[in-house]
């Protein structure tokens, strides 16, 4: 059985299911005699049993299956797709009025579409005009071809252009993304070019109101990163006004929609500004409930990062632990249901903030178990989280008392900072601070002078955001 099609059909909501069925059931009113219906329902049917006794088989063909209902789904979320608005339908309209033969009343449709300065679906707008020009060849409508195609080529130019112009800030975007992806802002690997870093001068030089949100974006990343937090607010704020002024591209780019009010929490976080964070995630929490009847994994990932992961964050940096306690178990079986749908970024995060939960409540094996979880999953998609969990692991061995292993992992990590993979400067004389501490526990200048160095590293680097996410500050005498 395709693993495609069943993760699809499982992704699929109430109504989806209600479509699809209506839809092929359109083809015959008994399931015996129409073999895709059947094959649906019964895949439907054993996907929602909470244990599958025997493999999952079905009578026809499984691919031709999937496409079936993709093409379905298509036509249920049509106008919810991109580039699928009025445009595109008034698109439709005019390719079949000309093909019938009605040729100026589908070009009067095509000047509709051209002429709409309130839709920015350039695309479109530029294959309308191309339509037009064979349309005009095919009919031969030399007064346009002398008259009207001069202008029309000029405005072709324009579309281009700007389209092009949101592609560069759509490539700004996914650079932006990359380094915060993978290094939470600290990263020097990825730099802007001249030509974008002029494009990032001045919001007038984004066309699409979907540009000037990128703009607004890779500004506040940007202004985080050199630590300018007041620019940095301004810019994430801008970028959700911007998606209320258009509420049309609001709901063409929902994920880039969540994503930005998941940048702008994070500012928040980074300004100390827990309390505001805290309520503006409950304040829109009602409002993100809609997005949930999507089941994509895109957006199921970000609403998990809004509702539970930044929720944690914002736990664990107030350092309010102890007053959320009845939560963690909310937190743990929020991450079970999603984790199958979770990028390893979310994975590896969750995975960490809940070994720091454990850690501050003595129950140090689940917070291990968290953890090596955490390791297993970070050293490819977040370093700075990767080196944490090393921190993690061996502040757990510490408290647990598995000398053994303890110094095992100590000499491993010696050999990694020996190869100069470090993200926190102290991590250069951590290793022989960790020495002497271990062997001479009981002497307590010894954790003050390492708490010194780590805070005067961060500090240094302006790294202070992750003080409260620092296993070492727990070490203790015993």
């Amino acid at each position: 059985m395709s693993q495609q099609l069943i993760q699809l059909i499982k992704t699929l909501t109430r109504s989806e299911k209600r479509y699809v069925n209506l839809n092929l059931r359109a083809f015959s009113f008994d399931e015996d005699s129409n073999k895709i219906l059947s094959d649906f329902n019964k895949i439907e049917k054993q996907i929602g049993l909470k244990k599958i006794k025997s493999e999952l088989s079905i009578e026809g063909n499984p691919t031709r299956l999937y496409y079936k209902i993709l093409d379905i789904l298509f036509q249920f979320h049509e106008n919810e797709l991109p580039n699928s608005d009025e445009s595109i339908k008034n698109l439709k309209r005019a390719k079949l009025l000309i093909f019938k033969g009605f040729y100026h009343d589908g070009v009067k449709i095509l000047n509709k579409i051209t002429n709409q300065s309130a839709n920015f679906d350039y695309l479109i707008k530029m294959e309308a005009l191309e339509l037009k020009l064979s349309s005009a060849i095919k009919f031969v409508d030399i007064k346009y071809l002398i008259e009207g195609y001069p202008a029309d080529k000029l405005l072709f130019s324009k579309f281009h252009g700007e389209y092009f112009n949101l592609m560069e800030f759509q490539s700004i975007q996914a650079i932006i993304k990359l380094e915060s992806s993978t290094l939470y802002f600290n990263d020097e690997e990825h730099q802007l070019t001249k030509e974008y870093k002029h494009l990032l001068e001045k919001e007038s030089n984004a066309f699409h109101p979907l540009a000037k949100i990128y703009f607004n974006i890779a500004n506040g990343f940007l202004s985080l990163k050199n630590k300018n937090l007041n620019n940095s607010y301004v810019y994430a704020k801008r970028a959700l006004d911007l998606f209320d002024q258009y509420p049309n591209v609001k709901n063409k780019n929902t994920l880039t929609f969540l994503k930005s009010i998941r940048n702008f929490c994070l500012v928040l976080i980074h300004m100390h500004r827990y309390s505001d964070a805290e309520d503006f995630l409950k304040k829109i929490k009602p409002s993100l409930e809609v997005y949930k009847k999507y089941k994509t994994t895109d957006i199921n990932t970000e609403l998990f990062t809004l509702l539970v992961l930044l929720n944690l964050d914002i736990i664990i940096s107030n350092n309010s632990i102890k007053v959320n306690l009845s939560l963690i178990k909310h937190f743990e079986n929020e991450f079970k249901l999603n984790e199958d749908y979770l990028n390893d970024d979310e994975k590896a995060s969750m995975h960490y903030n809940l070994s720091i939960f454990y850690l501050f409540l003595n129950n140090y094996r689940k917070a291990l178990t968290h953890t090596i979880q955490s390791l297993k999953i970070a050293g490819l998609v977040r370093k700075d989280i990767y080196h944490l969990s090393l921190m993690n692991e061996l502040t757990l061995h510490y408290f647990l008392g598995n000398t053994e292993v303890l110094l095992s992992k100590l000499l491993a990590y010696k050999r990694i900072i020996s190869k100069g993979d470090i993200v926190f400067g102290f991590e250069k004389e951590m290793p022989a601070s960790l020495d002497k501490i271990f062997n001479d526990p009981q002497n307590s200048s010894l954790y003050k002078k390492l708490f010194a160095k780590i805070n005067l590293s961060l500090l240094e680097e302006k790294k202070e955001v992750y003080k409260p996410f620092i296993p070492l500050f727990c070490l203790k005498p015993l």
